[in-house]
């Protein structure tokens, strides 16, 4: 669980067998970002169904494999969600060694992880670390290159995803509402994806299509923009993004898309004014 992960007083250690992309790398990369979904907000679809708590299940649907999205697919649009690393001034990443392994923790929120390297420099001011940007498709990549690559395989590497505190604290409002035990939350929440019943859709270059937010501040944007009595008809709910893959997956169609995140809009505004023409 994203709790249990303490960088501040572990002792950070480098990855030096595999370097990631550095910032240039990620603005790059963003480059390719550039093209935006369309963001119109239309009615909702209650043809497919996400259980109540954390577990996604198509309602009564029963995915034909041939037609059901592959796994890269899915995971492809985890492309607009960027996380952010501490590495070393080479841009290796540098995890913190448990007992039984080894943590990379992913911070959602650049600001997040700013604090934890001024943190790290403050007391090793000769790493000279810093802080990389990369879409969690990417990352997810890497973490399993990274693992090949260990010396010592008694201590996988892990990659938790650290996001807002708000966004976590919602979400167990709405799973105990729900009836959901504490234990359960705690058990099978580690990252809340944002949605509703029957779903928001968002009209994409591909279509329309059931839209997942990993910030529950964009859900309720989105909804703002709905009229009223469209917008009462819409429960927000919430499951781990483990369960959301599994419905991206499993369902007979690609039926959904992810949201971009504040930081990604951030990371893209950003780029396009260091693109822009001298005048």
């Amino acid at each position: 669980m994203a709790g249990t992960v303490q960088p501040l007083k572990s002792r950070w250690i480098s990855l030096t067998r595999l370097s990631l992309s550095t910032v240039d790398r990620m603005q790059s990369r963003l480059n390719a970002w550039g093209q935006q979904m369309g963001c119109t907000f239309g009615s909702a679809v209650s043809s497919v169904v996400l259980s109540a708590g954390l577990a996604v299940a198509a309602a009564g649907v029963v995915a034909d494999p041939a037609l059901a999205i592959p796994e890269a697919d899915a995971i492809k649009k985890l492309q607009v969600v960027p996380v952010f690393v501490i590495t070393d001034s080479n841009g290796v990443p540098l995890p913190i060694p448990q007992e039984k392994q080894l943590v990379l923790p992913l911070y959602l929120e650049s600001a997040k992880a700013n604090q934890e390297l001024a943190a790290l420099n403050k007391s090793n001011p000769s790493l000279k670390a810093g802080v990389v940007a990369l879409p969690l498709n990417v990352m997810n990549e890497r973490v399993v290159e990274l693992n090949k690559q260990l010396k010592d395989k008694s201590k996988p590497l892990v990659a938790p995803i650290l996001g807002n505190d708000g966004d976590r604290a919602q979400a167990i409002k709405i799973l105990k509402e729900q009836g959901l035990t504490e234990q359960q939350i705690r058990e099978g929440l580690n990252v809340p994806v944002f949605f509703t019943k029957p779903f928001l859709t968002i009209k994409t270059p591909e279509g329309p299509r059931g839209v997942f937010f990993f910030s529950y501040e964009n859900l309720q944007n989105a909804l703002a923009q709905m009229p009223v009595a469209e917008r009462q008809k819409l429960k927000p709910q919430v499951a781990d993004l483990t369960a959301v893959l599994r419905e991206i997956i499993n369902a007979p169609n690609d039926n959904y898309t992810i949201f971009p995140t504040p930081e990604y809009f951030r990371l893209v505004k950003e780029n396009q004014g260091k693109t822009k023409p001298a005048k």
